[in-house]
């Protein structure tokens, strides 16, 4: 049975998103189990490598939500990335009692600033991201797009560079 006390319902959480070659951890918002789980499946799908077993996801999500709500922290690694959860107040800016104690709103009045949600934009950029890092890492360029073998025949730059100066091989039709 879940410690009330501990905090209040619908839980909320922090969901952090950790890849070694995403310049910056990406951070949303999860109000409870199910947003909880939506992250997770689409953390996987950005991944390229959607969730097939349902259920073993489903414990592993419990899983996480639990350690997360005993120690105040849960980690899960999906693939390549890393998922981390914490508890969260409801709203930024307002930290519970301490909030009171130093003049801030007992409840959140709606001019703190909402907490960011994984919606489609963010499972959009966050697929890019993933996916212009392997296209860096693997001696291509993410921005352009470009994989190592389609880069100037002449330079060995990709399209971020003009190519001015560069002449094409012979035996190249233009």
């Amino acid at each position: 049975m879940r410690d009330t006390n501990h905090r209040k319902d619908p839980a909320v959480y922090d969901v952090i998103i950790e890849h070694p070659a995403l310049a910056e951890d990406r951070t949303y918002s999860a109000n409870g189990p199910g947003q909880l789980r939506n992250i997770v499946w689409g953390v996987a799908r950005a991944q390229g490598k959607p969730v097939t077993d349902d259920r073993a996801m489903i414990a592993e999500v419990g899983a996480l939500r639990s350690d997360c709500d005993i120690t105040g922290e849960g980690v899960l690694k999906v693939h390549d990335v890393t998922v981390t959860v914490r508890d969260a107040e409801p709203c930024a800016g307002h930290q519970g009692e301490d909030s009171v104690l130093l003049g801030g709103p007992e409840f959140c009045d709606g001019s703190c600033e909402p907490r960011p949600r994984f919606d489609k934009e963010a499972l959009i950029d966050l697929s890019g991201a993933l996916d212009d890092a392997e296209l860096d890492a693997t001696g291509g360029c993410g921005p352009c797009g470009l994989e190592a073998d389609q880069m100037c025949a002449a330079c060995g730059k990709c399209n971020c560079h003009t190519h001015e100066t560069c002449v094409r091989p012979a035996g190249e039709q233009a």
